[in-house]
């Protein structure tokens, strides 16, 4: 299986790139979207386990997730990866000027283990067919046909 892409034309981001200067850059897209529900009856149908089994196990794994992360627990899951919580400040002049009330939103990191990783390493990629609009309705981007 390949990773949809689409091609849009947007301003050159390069360092030096002269102003009003347009690149076609290709952009990925998503083709479904596969549900906790979705995910349990897939994961049941390659193991001996059942649907409620998994989704058991699956919203364990979540509780757990969230209680261990909220604790500063790095969680890892072998082969799959590894979960831990982050969240950086700004800045203060001293160590007595310092209030947690000055850390950012805190966001979860996710590191692919090896499993992962080779999904990405393997990727492939294949353009979406091209759509033909007949609406005429103001669009503020730039399309590569």
């Amino acid at each position: 299986m390949a990773l949809s892409y689409s091609l849009i034309k947007r301003r050159n981001m390069e360092k030096d790139a002269p102003v009003g200067s347009k690149l076609v850059y290709g952009s990925t897209r998503t083709t479904s979207k596969m549900d906790l529900n979705k995910l349990c009856d897939a994961i049941a149908a390659h193991s001996t386990a059942s649907r409620g089994d998994v989704m058991l196990v699956l919203e364990g794994l979540i509780y757990i997730l969230t209680e261990r992360l909220q604790a500063g627990t790095v969680v890892g899951m072998g082969n799959f990866g590894n979960f831990r919580m982050v969240a950086g400040s700004v800045g203060a002049s001293t160590e007595e000027e310092f209030n947690t009330s000055m850390f950012k939103k805190p966001r979860i990191i996710f590191k692919p283990g090896i499993l992962l990783r080779e999904v990405t390493n393997n990727a492939k990629f294949e353009k979406l067919p091209t759509v033909t609009v007949t609406v005429t309705e103001q669009c503020d981007k730039e399309h590569v046909y």
